[in-house]
């Protein structure tokens, strides 16, 4: 899925994919490329399978409806309380079956831009040549360090440390973290299921997020995972900024 953004002051080009796993009988994962509304998105369904991938689609169905909005703020705001919508249908229509699901999701307005996630589902920036890991993973593992429990060299050891411990559904208030930047022109950006970043480690995705557009540098990681075991489903959107004004 492509497209290409002018008219704003924000000059970009977005790339979305996403495949199924080797294992899972569907593909619970769902993104959102909308350029026009300046927003992206990531995610990733959590449970049973069924259940899981109609969270998933949910949310980015949900995201579908975000409103203009006249400042980064706003639009925060907006998208913020979309997401808590969502929360608030899979809690009241989950029952035995609770399903949830991660997000990350992009947004810019002007020259800003902020990250908006829960789970583990990751957005990557790179940024003249310097890959930096815009999100924290919500996960039982990162918990345990966070808190001192463990060092990261252990907890890479843990028996699912990869549980879900933050995603849309999981509790009865969503918890949302965020970080804000401010825009380059030449900005790389990247939101991803972890069944990406669990096969492609920094240096492999730095590498292809270098490539010249969007598009080349998400067939790039398509083709890299080509024949590679995948265990869980992959979803990209790759978003280049190209210029400012």
């Amino acid at each position: 899925m492509a497209g290409s953004a002018r008219g704003f002051p924000v000059t970009l080009e977005s790339w979305g994919w996403s495949q199924k796993g080797d294992i899972r009988p569907e593909n619970q994962d769902s993104f959102l490329s909308w350029n026009e509304r300046l927003l992206w998105a990531v995610a990733d369904g959590v449970g049973s399978s069924a259940h899981g991938g109609e969270a998933g689609r949910l949310v980015t169905r949900m995201l579908l409806t975000t409103p203009h909005a006249a400042s980064l703020d706003e639009h925060v705001d907006n998208v913020g309380g979309i997401l808590r919508q969502g929360n608030d249908i899979l809690r009241a229509h989950g029952g035995a079956t609770q399903a949830a699901s991660t997000v990350v999701a992009l947004l810019m307005h002007g020259g800003e831009a902020a990250c908006l996630w829960a789970g583990d589902s990751r957005c990557y920036l790179l940024r003249d040549g310097v890959l930096y890991q815009c999100t924290r993973e919500h996960t039982l593992r990162q918990e345990k360090i966070d808190n001192g429990e463990l060092t990261a060299p252990e907890a890479r050891r843990m028996v699912r440390g990869n549980i879900i411990t933050n995603a849309v559904g999981a509790r009865d208030a969503l918890r949302l973290d965020e970080v804000r930047f401010s825009l380059r022109g030449g900005d790389k950006f990247l939101l991803c299921s972890d069944g990406l970043s669990n096969l492609l480690g920094p240096d492999a995705l730095a590498a292809r997020l270098a490539r010249t557009s969007a598009r080349e540098a998400a067939e790039d990681m398509a083709r890299a995972v080509d024949g590679v075991p995948q265990p869980d489903n992959i979803t990209l959107v790759a978003v280049f900024v190209s210029s400012l004004r």
